[in-house]
Parts: structure tokens; C-alpha cells; sequence
């Protein structure tokens, strides 16, 4: 992977207990440096079962992963707030105050500054239009609200949006860390969520996710766009869904394949949807409610103004 940073390579292994003779397998599973391996894993807890060893491994394991969320947390809000106004700005200035995510130069003069988030609004009051809230909104959120340091030298955004000629969008969610949100699972008889919703993971989308030919909302309409999530148990083994790493490593960090270790949970981006949303409120019992409600938000396109905005109102895109 080449944008896992705020993680940094430093030896091999790089984390504090993947090292001998700890053997966590966080690096090995979600953070491995090299470019040519298979995607991250997204693992998110060690899944211990009653009447199977428990391995000291597997507790350092919770250790790195509980400690990199906190990590890939603190450095998302830094970049928020100091991420500037969006497409104001372009390009990435390395010397800014901050760093990543810091002071854009090439500010536009075609709309007011200093209306980004932490702002709220104009020196002389506050704009509907500019008025935003933080990141970690009931859905996705990118690492990055715009362009990261670590994406392709800069020139990636977290989202791209294009706009066709008859008044079509296309969405593209490039690779990167986003922060998640379980939904739970719809019963179809009441649309209430039938298991536990609401908890927030870091996964790592490895392929960029895109989704064309969406109509630009009515008068009465907004439309968000979003990123599906899939998750599933993961056992300890060899046949087919299981993984063999997971084996007991305790003796010298290789997996021993007649000694099973503890199931993960995982996590992972799955694809992207949009659905519209009435402005007068939802109908509970309607399929576009629910879909809304399984799918984790990342932007809304406003037909008002023409433009495209993060959850928060963090402006993305304004199109003539």
C-alpha cells in the first residue's frame, strides 16, 4: 500500500508488538507496507471462542489495532480543521502550516475565503451555505477531506465528482482509510434494525469504488451518495472464507496449522449506492429509507445551488 501513512514504515515490523517475541499480526494484516500484496485485511476485533486456547498474540493484537483507530482519529480531525475551503483551494502546499491536510495555496476569487470548517460563516454573519459541522457524521468519512499528501503525490482527491453534459454525475471514492459505521441488518416488515448499529471502524479501501449515471435531484429531493459496507466472521483454518494465519503463531510467529487461534471480525468497503431523500421527511416503511439507512453516506448533491457537499455541509464541488 503506498497511503497508509499517518502509519509510518520504520524497521520490520514496524509496530511495537509484531516484533519477536509478541507476534501481533495487526501490521501483517491491515497495515503491510508492501505495494504487491493482497488488499488489507480490515480485521477489526479478535473474536475469542469459549473452549479455544487464548494466545498472547491475539491480546497484542487488540492492543495495535484499538491504538492505530485512535491514531487514524486524532489525524483525521487535524486534517479536517485545517483542510481550508475545498475547491477554493487546489493543489497541496507541503510548507503549510500544519502539514498534511494544512493551508492550500491558489485561493479563487470567485467565492468568499475563510469559510472553512471551524468557521461557520462570513466575517459579517453566518452563511447557510458555509455553515459545517465536524467530521464523523452517521456515515463515511475519508481520512482526508480533499487531496491527501499521501495519494498519488497529492493528486488524488478523497472524492471526485464529475458532472455530464445532460446533468449526470459520476462518483469515484479513491483508495485510502475511511472511518465506517455499522448499520445493522433491516427486518423487512418494520425496517427496524434487527442487531447492533451505530459502531464506528477505520477500514482501508484498497481499489478506488465508482458510480455514474446519477440524476441530479428534484425541487423536493436532495441525493446522497454513499459507500456500502460488508461484514462478516472470519474463522481460523484452511478450507474456503477461513484464513490460515490466524493459527497459533506463539512459538515463532509462523502460523502452525494444527493448533486453530481465535475467529476475527472484518469489515470492508463492498461498493457505493445513492438514493434520493425527500426534504418533507421519510416514510419509515420505504425501500429508499432503508437503503439509505444500510448505506454510509459520504455527500449529498443539493439541486438549490447546484453543488456537491460532504455530510457535514463541507462544500466538495459547484457546478455553473
Amino acid at each position: 500500500m503506498s497511503n497508509i501513512q499517518p502509519l509510518y514504515k520504520g524497521g520490520n515490523p514496524s509496530l511495537p508488538l509484531s516484533s519477536s517475541p509478541y507476534y501481533s499480526r495487526t501490521e501483517g494484516q491491515n497495515l503491510d507496507f508492501d505495494t504487491t500484496i493482497d488488499p488489507p485485511k480490515n480485521y477489526q476485533f479478535v473474536a475469542f471462542r469459549p473452549g479455544f486456547s487464548l494466545q498472547a498474540s491475539e491480546l497484542n493484537e487488540m492492543q495495535e489495532n484499538m491504538q492505530m483507530q485512535m491514531t487514524l482519529t486524532i489525524a483525521m480531525m487535524h486534517n479536517w480543521i485545517t483542510s481550508g475551503t475545498g475547491h477554493q483551494w487546489s493543489g497541496w502546499n507541503a510548507n503549510s502550516p500544519g502539514g498534511e491536510g494544512g493551508l492550500w495555496d491558489n485561493v479563487t476569487a470567485d467565492l468568499p475565503p475563510d469559510t472553512g470548517i471551524g468557521v461557520g460563516g462570513l466575517e459579517t454573519g453566518h452563511d447557510p451555505n458555509y455553515q459545517v459541522s465536524g467530521p464523523g457524521w452517521r456515515g463515511a468519512t475519508p481520512l482526508h477531506p480533499f487531496y491527501s499528501p499521501y495519494q498519488g503525490g497529492g493528486s488524488l482527491p478523497s472524492v471526485s465528482v464529475e458532472r455530464d453534459n445532460s446533468g449526470k454525475y459520476t462518483f469515484t471514492f479513491n483508495p485510502g482509510w475511511w472511518l465506517v459505521e455499522s448499520k445493522g441488518w433491516w427486518n423487512d416488515e418494520n425496517a427496524q434494525p434487527e442487531q447492533i448499529s451505530g459502531l464506528k471502524y477505520w477500514v482501508y479501501l484498497n481499489t478506488a469504488i465508482e458510480i455514474d449515471d446519477i440524476s441530479p435531484p428534484g425541487s423536493e429531493q436532495f441525493t446522497t451518495v454513499g459507500l456500502t459496507i460488508e461484514e462478516n466472521y472470519v474463522a481460523s483454518g484452511s478450507a474456503d472464507g477461513q484464513d490460515p494465519d490466524l493459527a497459533d503463531n506463539s512459538n515463532s510467529g509462523t502460523p502452525n496449522s494444527s493448533s486453530l487461534g481465535a475467529d476475527r471480525y472484518k469489515v470492508s468497503i463492498k461498493g457505493a449506492a445513492s438514493v434520493l431523500v425527500p426534504r418533507s421527511g421519510w416514510d419509515p416503511n420505504n425501500t429508499h429509507f432503508q437503503t439509505r439507512e444500510n448505506m454510509n453516506p459520504v455527500c449529498v448533491i443539493r439541486e438549490d445551488d447546484n453543488s456537491v457537499r460532504y455530510m457535514n455541509n463541507l462544500l466538495i464541488e459547484q457546478f455553473n
